[in-house]
């Protein structure tokens, strides 16, 4: 199951294991749609997508030209990336995160067993993105952003969105508010863990 904003509503919880694999573009690995923004399901252009992929062993990324990439460990061991003729650059820690232009030559290398890795993928101009890796501890208010897109992806422990039913959170779930579709206002998480704030707003947006 694939979630696009403009078929789901404004506010949703998209859970990992609802996800299908589908091949990366170059065929050498398998991503997970987590949400995109397309004007169908079924055309491969997209404004911005959310995803999680696995790499196991040493490959190739997928060639994006004019899309701007974020890369986030977000679970397993080290990983090493070779962007182009740049030297090699670490992501060792849960949280942490690397942007490169999607047309680059990049290779991965999983330095201490598989590794699983968040991604997004910008290719609207018009837009720009922030990610933050924040601790969760207890309660967190997450704010609805009007124009804004805000993703709350959970990368360890457990948490709950309060409300009307509660909706338990795990590792790899993913909060997801269409700023676009509603005012402004809050929900709140509680759990212990550690979560990756996604925003991506228009870039005449503060």
């Amino acid at each position: 199951m694939r979630a696009s904003l403009r078929s789901t509503g404004a506010m949703r919880c998209i859970h990992y294991h609802d996800l299908l694999p589908s091949p990366w573009k170059n065929g050498l690995g398998q991503t997970w749609e987590i949400a995109s923004d397309r004007s169908d399901r079924a055309d491969p252009a997209f404004r911005w997508r959310l995803s999680r992929a696995r790499i196991t062993d040493t490959c190739r990324f997928s060639c994006y030209p004019g899309v701007r990439r974020w890369l986030v460990l977000a679970a397993g061991g080290a990983l090493e990336l070779r962007i182009d003729q740049a030297p090699p650059q670490m992501l060792e820690r849960i949280g942490e995160q690397l942007s490169f232009d999607g047309s680059a030559a990049v290779e991965a290398v999983p330095l201490d067993g598989p590794t699983e890795d968040f991604n997004l993928m910008l290719a609207d101009p018009a837009l720009d993105a922030h990610l933050l890796y924040r601790p969760l501890l207890g309660t967190m208010v997450v704010l609805r952003e009007p124009g804004a897109v805000i993703a709350v992806h959970l990368l360890q422990g457990e948490a709950e969105l309060q409300g009307e039913p509660a909706t338990a959170l795990h590792p790899a779930d993913t909060l997801l508010i269409d700023g676009r579709q509603v005012g402004p206002g809050c929900c709140r998480l509680v759990g212990a863990g550690a979560v990756l704030i996604i925003r991506i707003f228009p870039r005449t947006l503060p």
